[in-house]
């Protein structure tokens, strides 16, 4: 089993993270960066907890942007110690992504978190099942109208790139609807419009929505979305034997697999989001 660092940036995410104490695992741990600005609550917890070998309390210099910047100093640091550990950055600050991708580039395993991803389920519950996850993508309930599943793929590939698109279809819908649908999207200037204006989210986030997006429609557990990604994105999209190992050991799935069998199209399409 691999350790888990969580990096909670407290200054950010307020109070919201010290229920996740509670679910670390012995090897887990979950290092608190805050200031001097932090809440009654946190200063209590911390006395509470302070003997707790699972929490790592770290005082940070107050100024603009200081925690963060000790928050990625101390993450290089630690995957520099331990590459083949998992991390999670417990932030609402957007400005993190790039340090996870950065990261997950290079094949280290790392996502950010959000707390308030309840917030945002709620809200994306309302509008056609639009996906969300633990770690901001993915979770996908049903069942979806061919039309939503276009716009789904439309918040995921830019229209400049229509090979993408067929790709997407085919995969999603199949050979013969998949096709049918390229025809209408391809005709239809202003259906092509329509969808254009859903296209949102930095790369990381589409690649994530659109191979959760491919295991629903093809009734695989979505919930896996991230750790699918992450053993293409490894890989560098190109490794096809590599990814195929990395998802029968993710799955448990012996040949064939159904995992690679759909995501294996999408390889190429993942990487030029």
């Amino acid at each position: 089993m691999k350790r888990k660092y969580y990096l909670i940036d407290t200054e950010n995410v307020g109070d919201s993270w010290l229920d996740l104490t509670a679910k670390l695992k012995q090897k887990d741990r979950a290092i608190a960066f805050y200031t001097q600005n932090h809440s009654k609550r946190l200063e209590e917890f911390l006395l509470r907890q302070v003997n707790n070998p699972r929490i790592v309390w770290l005082e940070c210099a107050v100024g603009n942007n200081a925690l963060d910047l000790q928050l990625i100093g101390v993450l290089a640091y630690l995957i520099a110690k331990h590459p083949r550990a998992v991390f999670c950055i417990y932030s609402n600050d957007k400005g993190f992504q790039r340090t996870v991708e950065f990261w997950q580039d290079r094949g280290i395993q790392i996502s950010q978190k959000s707390s308030n991803l309840k917030k945002k389920t709620k809200k994306k519950d309302k509008k056609k099942n639009a996906a969300v996850s633990a770690c901001g993508y993915g979770v996908l309930t049903g069942p979806l109208t061919q039309e939503q599943y276009a716009e789904e793929i439309a918040r995921c590939v830019s229209f400049s790139n229509l090979n993408g698109w067929y790709c997407a279809l085919t995969v999603i819908l199949g050979q013969e609807d998949g096709r049918e649908w390229y025809q209408k999207v391809r005709r239809d200037c202003q259906l092509r419009e329509r969808l254009s204006r859903l296209f949102a989210g930095d790369r990381h986030e589409r690649a994530l929505s659109l191979t959760a997006l491919a295991l629903f429609a093809h009734g695989l557990d979505d919930t896996k979305a991230e750790a699918v990604y992450q053993v293409i994105r490894t890989n560098k999209y190109q490794d096809l034997n590599e990814i195929k190992m990395g998802l029968d050991k993710l799955t448990g799935q012996k040949s064939p697999n159904p995992y690679y069998t759909v995501m294996r199209p999408l390889v190429s399409l993942l990487k030029d989001l």
